[in-house]
């Protein structure tokens, strides 16, 4: 699949067949609908109507730089899954670190993000809770969607499937107290290689890791003292 050209919304529906999920996963997924707990039409409408173009704002730009560095960094010209993309902000912020870049996400931002696609960058619509590939990336990031995994831990394990044996995750998450937990869980499972908090003009705060999961083959490069 990563030598496919970008393909059109109408088609890149990739990883959002729900007959590929277990049974539970799927009464799941029709009970959250039919009790209308499910955030794709309302994110549909805010990106339709500029609600989310805040995201391009300066105060926003430092999260994704440390992620986007860590890439750089780790996996320079790796394959590279945006989970919960938007309009692919994070993706600008590469320059070309990626040798491959796939984002996820509802239509919307989708539609707004797929004049960028091209031989090495495609754009799929498609539920981070749902997505499925038979892909293996070298990074997987979720660059401030990782709250919207209905189940976080479960969630980001079912990735590991997609992660290269020596793959890394980078995770951002807001510096708020009700956070706290997310990354206790996190912590417990994976190793960390590195991790940064920054905080923005408006007192904002990010965390911002770089982690393997258990039995990662990935070697750091070695380190002065």
């Amino acid at each position: 699949m990563s030598s496919r050209p970008a393909t059109p919304v109408a088609d890149a529906r990739i990883g959002a067949d729900s007959s590929a999920l277990p049974w539970s996963a799927r009464l799941v997924r029709s009970v959250r609908r039919a009790l209308r707990l499910d955030r794709e039409r309302r994110w549909n409408s805010e990106y339709a109507a500029g609600g989310w173009d805040w995201l391009r704002n300066i105060d926003e730009r430092a999260h994704h730089s440390v992620l986007a560095g860590y890439a750089a960094y780790l996996k320079p010209g790796g394959s590279l899954l945006d989970v919960g993309c938007g309009e692919g902000v994070f993706q600008e912020e590469l320059r070309g670190a990626a040798g491959r870049y796939v984002g996820v996400d509802f239509e919307q931002p989708i539609q707004r993000a797929q004049h960028k696609a091209n031989a090495t960058t495609r754009f799929v619509v498609g539920d981070m809770n749902e997505f499925v590939v038979d892909e293996r990336f070298d990074v997987i990031v979720f660059n401030e969607s990782i709250y919207y995994l209905h189940d976080t831990l479960a969630g980001v394990q079912r990735y590991e499937s997609m992660l290269a044996p020596d793959g890394v995750l980078l995770i951002s998450m807001h510096g708020k107290e009700r956070n706290d937990a997310l990354w206790t869980a996190l912590d417990a499972r994976y190793t960390t290689l590195d991790r940064v908090t920054i905080t923005n003009v408006r007192d904002v705060r990010w965390t911002v890791k770089a982690m393997v999961p258990p039995g990662s083959t990935f070697r750091m490069a070695p380190q002065a003292p």
